[in-house]
């Protein structure tokens, strides 16, 4: 019999001595292969991955294409909801696949080290294909955080072939510049809300954000029961409605970003109306009306009214008349009825919190502030993407300069 593997009934078993703790002997043991060769073999790729520390790869050796592999789901999958977002996972996975594996993937980790020169030409190559700016910086980036632990903490590699990459001026595109600054204007706005009045299933989906600067994934995820305060007149945000795969989540909100902020007469008056609308078509469709839940692994679920179950219950902010659940999936039909039918092209689902935002700036109001009520991370956020250099502002700093001079 070969040495390390052995018989046990119909099946083998393989085993090898580790090292000792306290001046015990120790010994791994695995079995039911079905011949003495898959055990032998076995035992030969359990001895290797022990003696490199448990890895089944080497350092020197593992591929670009295996070492994103890992990177991705030890670093980025098991991390989800701590640190990383499940559509950040998603984002990095595509772009893994469709670009970097691909350009990089056939290269060895500790040569690809020494290569900014073919990250470079791989930027340049992107701007010839045609893809944006943001496109091609973001994929650059997701390269660099992986390359940046393959430093740190892994010590894989000693340098990162990244940093020098520049991917340099682009032509503008005055498309997407118009849709990314977009600002609803007042005119605007009650347009779209003539079109979805206060007992359309989507009114709520644009007057909070309007109000309240929320994502759209705080927005749906606000729960009527639990998130509105009518005494203290504040609203907490305090998850995101997430999808992962087909089943929607509440997650916590992004950046971790819990707040509770205050709200106006306004929204305090649409939030009051919607409640008891919700009362009113519990007792109008009675056992048929959908109830939600919120389970204990966070997901949401659907189920008639007439069925008991002993999960909690939530009022999500945005449902149809029978109850039916309203996602930020949903909002995309919201959006294609704006865009087509209200001729208004520019509109998209975070243009409300754009807007929002705004306003705030235009009338004074302390962008310390601003960077509470919105969630952001940093001021810069604040400064750099939502407090556009409007019409309004550009007036105000003239009218400044001119009063200045005046009384000088």
């Amino acid at each position: 019999m070969a040495t390390g593997v052995r018989k046990r009934g119909s099946t083998w078993s393989y085993y090898f001595d580790t090292a000792k703790i306290n001046g015990e002997r120790n010994k791994i043991e695995k079995g039911g292969f079905r011949t003495q060769k898959e055990a032998l073999d076995a035992r030969a790729a359990a001895i290797a991955e022990y003696n490199n520390s448990g890895r089944t790869f080497s350092p020197k050796e593992i591929s670009v294409s295996d070492y994103l592999d890992y990177w991705l789901e030890t670093v980025i999958h098991k991390n989800v909801d701590h640190g990383y977002s499940y559509n950040t996972y998603r984002d990095y996975e595509s772009k893994i696949q469709l670009h970097l594996k691909p350009a990089f993937g056939i290269y060895r980790l500790s040569s690809f080290q020494y290569a900014p020169d073919k990250v470079q030409e791989w930027a340049d190559s992107m701007k010839v294909k045609g893809f944006s700016k943001s496109m091609i910086q973001n994929t650059l980036t997701c390269l660099q955080g992986a390359m940046n632990y393959a430093i740190l903490p892994l010590k894989y590699i000693q340098a990162n072939p990244c940093v020098a990459v520049k991917i340099g001026k682009m032509p503008m595109d005055m498309t997407a510049k118009a849709h990314t600054e977009y600002i609803c204007s007042a005119e605007e706005f009650n347009q779209i809300l003539k079109r979805f009045p206060a007992d359309n299933c989507f009114h709520l989906s644009l007057v909070v954000p309007y109000n309240t600067g929320t994502r759209i994934g705080e927005t749906f995820a606000i729960d009527l029961s639990q998130d509105v305060d009518f005494e203290k007149h504040e609203l907490r945000i305090h998850g995101q409605m997430q999808k992962v795969e087909k089943t929607w989540y509440i997650k916590p909100p992004k950046y971790d970003s819990y707040r509770t902020i205050k709200m106006g007469e306004t929204l305090e008056k649409e939030l009051k109306f919607a409640i008891q609308q919700r009362r009113i078509n519990k007792l109008k469709y009675g056992g048929a009306y959908s109830k939600t839940y919120l389970l204990p692994d966070r997901s949401i679920a659907q189920i008639r009214a007439d069925i008991d179950v002993p999960y909690k219950e939530i009022l999500p902010l945005c449902v149809k008349e029978n109850g039916a659940l309203l996602t930020p999936d949903s909002f995309k039909y919201c959006a294609r009825i704006i865009h087509y039918e209200l001729n208004n092209p520019l509109f998209h689902a975070h243009c409300l919190r754009h807007t929002h935002g705004t306003i705030l700036a235009e009338n004074g109001v302390n962008p310390k502030t601003v960077m509470e009520r919105l969630g952001h991370k940093d001021i810069t956020t604040t400064l750099q993407t939502y407090t556009f250099n409007t019409d309004a502002m550009q007036q105000t700093a003239v009218d400044v300069f001119e009063n200045a001079i005046q009384t000088q």
